[in-house]
């Protein structure tokens, strides 16, 4: 009888995997080593091809691995090749399953998770080992989280917690703490997160964990949004993006992207927010990932409100037809904020009530005050009688105290003193908005500022940083608005000189390089552009944008252009500085928050743009980096740290300011944070090839 090679290979290979995963134990299931998960595919597929299966012992490392990847399909791949497995080391079975069942809620398939979470639980119990009985109360919290069950939830992390720390299992101990300190996010306790998370970057100093550090900076990053410290949030950010990037783990920068998504919602960059919501749903869609995809799709309903309001709609819709793996508060919230914005009060109605029921159950107090100010709204706009409407409002800036949201406080109030008729507690809550780095036009997004609209607005205002936008009286002009992409550009290009006339003929060479006889489409795109801000031409043709045979240039008077704007309280704000002024801190956060991303970073332009963005990079940069002094100075360290981070994000090789970032972390005893941040300092020296500053003489 001949003998059968398939059958010998696919032994060969299953055995040569068991090798692989036992040889490199939590180095491979950390999810950094593409080398060998490569590795195992190739092992994976010889299995296959000779029609064996794949061992136990194998697969839930490969799969537990890939899963931390966020690559839930190819884990997937793994746990079904061994389901087979005629003889499994009944610890290995009981990690399998739970390995399995984690995988499972990850692509929201909460149903089959809860089965095999039991059958984890109970090999787990039988066998008696800790790690495994650790990995199997990990599943069983997260199928608890999905039926929204906290006190089952949190007692299955504790004991979790409790068999990890016994079996010495360190990634999964920084699991457990990071889904801890994430369970503090959704409820809002932000701090009690940081708490939380602070122990799992600690442990991640000592251990090898892999991307589990990574995802603990997604979770930090969260903590901090919600608190609204942005610049912090996005520092950590960056963090795990480097992170994802370097383990080649595509499918996780979806967490990263949904984040800094969010960091832009919050800025109210609506533009930049709506790309990165795109990119998290292409990713998440790629993947799987139920965690990402929902509130992805509830951002682009959000941030579109303003232009595309169908999309939007659609959007919503999107996102409450998704599977969630922890509640569809976020889609609900979303869909009650474009109704309203929208005028349709009794659909709005309808998502507040849901959204306040499922926050309520889900003890989501962050959800909870945004759900009640829905609410609050729509009461106001239904009847016009505001008693009722404050009571709720009233509720919600307890919530927001709670929740230690300054940004929300500050949009609460703006709310409130709306209702009250009070214009002055209105602009006044509005100019703490800025000074927290919330832009002017956020009521471009869907939620309070949107349903209010803007208060005074100017008559034309553009904006530069980031993406470029006109408003005209508060409203965006949504794209489709400008005929022709000349009188666009035209804008940009006068309102980059900031009020400097500028000469026709430069200005048409740059529109139209190399060609001649161009007067004539000068005179369009200009008329153009005047059409665009001033549409009911109910002012002169020289109100905004002023042009005669020679010159043109835009009114910074009667324009509202935030690089104007920036450029003049940032030099004040120095100026104070430099004479020792009492006003000099409120005046360098008022500049720094003007000043959210490069000039005209998210546009496709051409180089006549790269000295002023250079320009007011580097003035951007010497406010940040003067205000981050000056609160040192003050003992405010979290302010502080902000600040140095957005100095390291806008110039990542900034030897000083990484030096004192590591110093004033090392001063607050946030130590872990202090080493992580020398690692990202050494990363960069070590691109550049400079030589190292040692951590203890930085400290020292």
């Amino acid at each position: 009888m001949p003998e059968d090679f398939s059958k010998v290979d696919a032994a060969a290979a299953a055995t040569a995997a068991v090798a692989l995963v036992l040889a490199h134990g939590d180095e491979l299931i950390g999810g950094t080593r593409r080398d060998l998960l490569d590795r195992g595919a190739l092992l994976l597929g010889e299995v296959l091809a000779g029609g064996g299966v794949l061992p136990m012992a194998a697969a839930w490392r490969l799969g537990t691995a890939h899963h931390y990847r966020g690559e839930y399909p190819d884990a997937l791949a793994y746990f079904e090749a061994a389901l087979s497995d005629p003889d499994p080391d009944p610890v290995d079975r009981a990690r399998f399953l739970a390995g399995h069942a984690s995988v499972l809620w990850a692509q929201g398939n909460a149903e089959a998770g809860r089965r095999v979470a039991d059958e984890a639980m109970a090999a787990a119990c039988a066998c008696g080992d800790d790690g495994a009985i650790g990995a199997a109360w990990v599943a069983n919290g997260l199928v608890q989280a999905h039926a929204g069950d906290r006190s089952a939830n949190l007692l299955a992390y504790e004991k979790a917690l409790a068999h990890a720390e016994r079996a010495g299992d360190a990634v999964t101990v920084v699991r457990v703490r990071n889904n801890l300190g994430s369970r503090h996010v959704e409820a809002g306790r932000f701090r009690q997160a940081l708490d939380e998370l602070d122990h799992a970057v600690a442990i991640s100093e000592d251990h090898c964990v892999g991307l589990a550090s990574a995802m603990v900076s997604v979770n930090r990053a969260e903590a901090l949004l919600g608190l609204g410290r942005l610049e912090e949030a996005v520092g950590e950010i960056a963090i795990a993006t480097d992170k994802f990037r370097a383990a080649e783990a595509a499918h996780l920068l979806a967490f990263a992207l949904l984040l800094e998504a969010d960091a832009h919602r919050v800025r109210g960059n609506a533009t930049r927010a709506h790309a990165k919501y795109v990119e998290a749903v292409e990713r998440a869609e790629a993947s799987g990932n139920a965690q990402v995809l929902g509130p992805a799709m509830a951002g682009l309903a959000e941030t579109v409100v303003a232009d595309d309001p169908a999309s939007s709609r659609a959007h919503a819709k999107r996102a409450l037809d998704q599977p969630h793996t922890v509640g569809d508060v976020i889609a609900l919230r979303a869909a009650g904020w474009v109704a309203l914005g929208q005028g349709d009060l009794e659909a709005a109605e309808m998502w507040a009530a849901r959204a306040l029921a499922e926050a309520g159950r889900r003890d989501q107090l962050g959800e909870l005050a945004d759900a009640l100010e829905l609410r609050a709204l729509i009461r106001w706009a239904t009847t016009g009688d505001a008693h009722d409407a404050l009571g709720q409002l009233a509720e919600a800036a307890d919530a927001w105290r709670e929740v230690g949201s300054a940004i929300r406080c500050a949009v609460n109030r703006v709310i409130s003193a709306r209702l009250l008729g009070d214009r002055g507690a209105e602009e006044a809550g509005r100019q703490a908005l800025q000074a927290l780095g919330v832009r002017a036009d956020a009521d471009r997004i869907a939620g309070p500022l949107h349903v209010l609209g803007a208060l005074g607005a100017p008559e034309v205002a553009i904006r530069t940083f980031g993406t470029f936008a006109v408003s005209v009286a508060g409203t965006p002009v949504p794209a489709s608005d400008w005929p022709s992409r000349k009188s666009r550009q035209l804008v940009q290009v006068l309102a980059a000189r900031r009020g400097r006339a500028m000469s026709r003929a430069a200005l048409a060479e740059l529109l139209w390089p190399g060609v001649r006889d161009t007067s004539g489409r000068l005179s369009v795109a200009l008329s153009t552009a005047r059409a665009v801000l001033d549409p009911g031409r109910q002012h002169d043709a020289d109100r905004y944008l002023a042009s005669d045979r020679s010159n043109a240039r835009l009114d910074p008077t009667a324009v509202s252009i935030d690089i104007v704007e920036f450029e003049r309280l940032a030099r004040a704000a120095l100026d104070a500085v430099r004479s020792g002024s009492a006003d000099a801190v409120p005046l360098l956060q008022a500049a720094a928050s003007l000043h959210p991303a490069p000039f005209l970073a998210d546009e496709s332009v051409d180089e006549w743009a790269d000295e002023v963005r250079d320009e007011m990079l580097r003035l951007a940069i010497e406010v940040k980096r003067t205000l981050a002094s000056r609160l040192v100075e003050a003992g405010e360290t979290e302010q502080a740290v902000g600040w140095l981070m957005a100095v390291i994000t806008e110039d990542p090789y900034d030897e000083p300011t990484h030096h004192e970032l590591v110093r004033v972390l090392a001063d607050a005893r946030r130590h872990g944070e202090a080493r992580r941040a020398y690692r990202v300092f050494a990363a960069r020296m070590s691109e550049l090839d400079v030589a190292l500053v040692p951590f203890d003489e930085i400290v020292g």
